[in-house]
């Protein structure tokens, strides 16, 4: 004859299966991964956030929200400014963020740091708005640095692609704040400012200078930087500077030129 099983026993059992069944490493809670957007396509790219090296409450609470923004407002914003389908270069892209006392010091001291696919960033770098926590800077290179082949310097076009994405994002209050220090800087370059610097360096200012001004004077001109520079790897610093250079003239209509020649750059 069989022996009864006991209510209690039966329970016990289920109590535990159901505890296997759930239970997942704390290195596998601590990976986010997003590929699907609540009220907008699935992102072109699917999304890991690792925030294993992030242990304080309040820093990994940004994991959840920082990885969906990261999927489904700045891919898209960026996708929008330039025209770049990163999904040719990176089907997954991953952000390792650490907490200031675990970055690695191998990564140096900017608290950021860009990969082919990914970036590793510090909780202390992230952005926090009205609309929750993201990055728009590393992600940034990431897109550039895939694409556009060799650069003048390693953060042209930063300005007014990084207000265009705070401005797409929904982010109004950096945006307006981005705006409003790029007007002034821009209302403030003077001749004076150049004197003392080597022609490389004076271009790159004048360079800057003018992807500013001409993005104050009408933010779709930061669409059309991308679309109308040359891509190419030329590893020589003139080559560089030539090919944005004749972008700047282009979507100036002409009056960039002047300028550039007259600030160290070279005849282009």
């Amino acid at each position: 004859m069989r022996s009864p099983v006991s209510l209690a026993g039966v329970l016990c059992v289920v109590a535990i299966l159901s505890a296997l069944l759930s239970f997942q490493p704390a290195h596998a809670q601590d990976v986010i991964t997003v590929n699907q957007c609540p009220n907008s396509p699935p992102p072109p790219v699917t999304l890991q956030i690792d925030c294993t090296h992030v242990t304080d409450p309040s820093a990994k609470a940004l994991c959840r929200p920082f990885a969906e923004n990261q999927a489904c407002k700045v891919f898209f914003a960026y996708r929008k400014i330039t025209g770049i389908n990163l999904e040719d270069y990176c089907p997954t892209f991953t952000y390792t963020l650490y907490d200031k006392n675990q970055w690695p010091k191998e990564l140096g001291d900017a608290g950021g740091f860009s990969r082919r696919c990914g970036a590793d960033l510090m909780t202390d770098g992230i952005i926090q708005s009205s609309i929750g926590p993201y990055d728009v800077h590393e992600i940034l290179h990431v897109y550039q640095d895939n694409v556009l082949g060799a650069l003048p310097d390693g953060h042209i076009l930063f300005g007014p692609a990084m207000a265009e994405a705070q401005r797409l994002i929904g982010d109004g209050k950096s945006y307006w704040n981005t705006m409003g220090r790029m007007k002034v800087q821009v209302a403030r370059t003077t001749d004076a400012q150049y004197a003392g610097l080597s022609p490389d360096a004076s271009c790159v200012k004048a360079e800057f200078y003018i992807e500013d001004s001409l993005y104050v004077k009408d933010i779709h001109n930061v669409e059309l930087f991308y679309r109308k520079l040359e891509r190419g790897g030329t590893k020589d610093t003139a080559g560089r500077q030539a090919r944005f250079n004749r972008m700047f003239d282009a979507v100036s209509g002409g009056t960039a030129r002047p300028y550039l020649l007259a600030h160290g750059c070279a005849p282009f």
